[in-house]
């Protein structure tokens, strides 16, 4: 009896080493059979990433807009919606000589007088030299609200003067004396070679 528990201690002992190994391989099994871990593909980070233009600096598709010539080469350009009325003065140059004025709020009128204004250029300051003047003719125009009031005043001479708000602006060409035809015209003067008069 002793010698059949001898025998069996033995192999008691290797099939506890046996159990003990085939676990081992079951476990480095299963570790080895799982689902490997999702790698992120390198496209994905490859790419590109869009530039930004600086704010300072206009985009390469779209155009620098072009720059804009001042009217008439720098001459004062008149709206008539901006004006309440016009006022026509035509006096002589002596202190002692006459003096008209009329005042229209037509919008027709106060129209054709920036029209005229308008149609003329802009001249060089020093070759607007004057001679005395014996008649003066102006126009002054009204501006609505804080609009600032424009006169145009003219002469003896191809240039008229014009000014803005009281501030003096860039003088007029006006060879064919156009402003003095057309407040002569408005307020029916009658020019002789002695005293003028009104019609």
């Amino acid at each position: 009896m002793r010698n059949t528990l001898r025998a069996q201690q033995p192999v008691t002992a290797l099939a506890a080493f046996a159990i003990i190994a085939a676990a081992g391989l079951l476990s480095a099994c299963s570790s080895g059979s799982g689902t490997p871990v999702a790698q992120q593909s390198p496209r994905a980070s490859q790419t590109p990433v869009s530039q930004q233009t600086p704010a300072g600096q206009p985009s390469p598709a779209s155009p620098a807009p072009a720059p804009q010539s001042p009217s008439r080469h720098g001459a004062v350009h008149l709206d008539p919606a901006r004006f309440s009325s016009v006022t026509v003065y035509f006096k002589e140059s002596d202190s002692m000589g006459l003096k008209f004025h009329k005042p229209f709020r037509s919008p027709a009128v106060i129209a054709r007088l920036a029209r005229i204004v308008n149609s003329l250029p802009a001249a060089k300051p020093a070759s607007t030299g004057c001679p005395a003047a014996a008649l003066t003719y102006q126009v002054m125009f009204t501006g609505i609200g804080s609009q600032p009031d424009t006169t145009v005043t003219t002469r003896s001479c191809p240039a008229d003067r014009i000014s803005v708000g009281g501030e003096p602006q860039g003088p007029l060409w006006d060879r064919k004396g156009a402003v003095a035809a057309e407040v002569k015209r408005l307020m029916h003067i009658k020019i002789s070679h002695s005293t003028p008069s009104t019609g």
